[in-house]
């Protein structure tokens, strides 16, 4: 127990809004079951936690960490140098803050919180959100107290049987948006994440043409990204499809999913958790530069169940996506049955299970 009989979670990691928008649905849950429990954040100055976490109303702290995996010499010499400065001002924000447990959700602050955590006494736990774990996460889980996954596969892969899966933390309106939708013409979603991806835009540039027959069957909603808006609307006006939705951003995305017949997308884990959420099937491009290869992990589980289709980026051609698409699209059945795969991945109980665990270690 902290000051007065608080109990503290403190929730180490993120970088990417992947590992954060979970880490504060997690933080939510935990308070709402107790008015007099607290929640703090630990993070670095470069992760996308310095706006998101604030935003969302909880405090922050920062410390200096940077990632290890697939750098030069000089870089990892110097985050090398880092590491004893990280761990010392985690090993502080512990003495501070006096938390009752430590939950570490990936990115570069994890590492050196739970390693100070651990040796200052407080039970820690980790969450890992992709099919295959990130190299922090491996390393954490052979001393944590208890391991939680969003993917069964990725239990034996951190060498935990005692992992528990919960799946990834989805926000509640993805699995309230799923009306079945009565209409003439199928519609095709085709996003890259907040910043787009430009394989996605200049492949599906090139993949209208091989789907100018089904113009009259299917409207599509494209999301760019803010770089490519104008050379992406350039190409939909000289096709078939000229009157497609070509927008920079889309939000909220939920409600953009639910409309959707079929989804052309990246595999991260949060979208595999919200396309699951919804029921709806998917085309998936994995990011090829992602550590560990780790989306196309995500999407092969996904393809797996039935519930999607993976192409991988060496393989990803206008004219093979343009197959894809229409082999899918135009089969009303297949499109039934992958969405009801998908949604048999689903799990809404996901951030009730992860604050169970972290009551159960407490």
């Amino acid at each position: 127990m902290g000051e007065m009989g608080v109990t503290t979670l403190m929730i180490a990691g993120g970088g990417t809004g992947g590992h954060i928008y979970p880490a504060i649905a997690v933080a939510r849950e935990f308070i709402a079951r107790d008015a007099k429990r607290r929640v703090v954040f630990v993070g670095t100055e470069r992760g996308l936690e310095k706006t998101i976490v604030p935003k969302a109303g909880f405090p922050l702290e920062f410390i200096s960490a940077t990632g290890l995996q697939g750098k030069g010499g000089l870089d990892r010499l110097r985050s090398l140098l880092k590491i004893p400065v990280g761990f010392a001002q985690a090993f502080r924000l512990i003495g501070k803050h006096k938390p009752s447990a430590v939950l570490g959700v990936g990115g570069y602050s994890s590492g050196p919180v739970l390693a100070a955590a651990k040796l200052r006494g407080v039970p820690t736990i980790i969450h890992e959100q992709n099919a295959y774990p990130g190299l922090t996460n491996r390393m954490l889980a052979k001393f944590v107290k208890a391991v939680a996954v969003a993917f069964a596969e990725a239990g034996p892969r951190l060498k935990r049987d005692d992992a528990i899966v919960t799946g990834n933390p989805v926000r509640a309106e993805f699995f309230a948006a799923a009306q079945p939708r009565n209409r003439a013409t199928r519609q095709l979603l085709v996003f890259g994440g907040s910043q787009g991806s430009r394989i996605l835009n200049d492949t599906m540039s090139g993949a209208l043409l091989f789907l100018a027959r089904l113009k009259d069957q299917m409207d599509i909603v494209h999301q760019t990204g803010p770089n490519e808006l104008a050379k992406v609307q350039q190409a939909y006006r000289t096709s078939a499809f000229s009157n497609a939705r070509v927008v920079a951003y889309l939000d909220p995305i939920v409600d953009e999913i639910a409309a959707a017949d079929l989804v052309v997308c990246r595999a991260g884990a949060m979208t595999i958790g919200e396309l699951a959420a919804v029921g709806r099937p998917a085309i998936f491009v994995p990011f090829a530069a992602a550590t560990n290869n780790h989306q196309e992990m995500n999407a092969r589980v996904v393809e797996q169940a039935g519930g999607g289709i993976v192409i991988p980026e060496a393989e990803l051609s206008p004219e093979r996506l343009a197959a894809t698409i229409s082999e899918v699209i135009s089969d009303p059945a297949r499109v039934q049955r992958m969405g009801a795969a998908a949604k048999a991945l689903a799990t809404p109980e996901a951030t009730k299970r992860i604050v169970d665990t972290i009551e159960k270690i407490i």
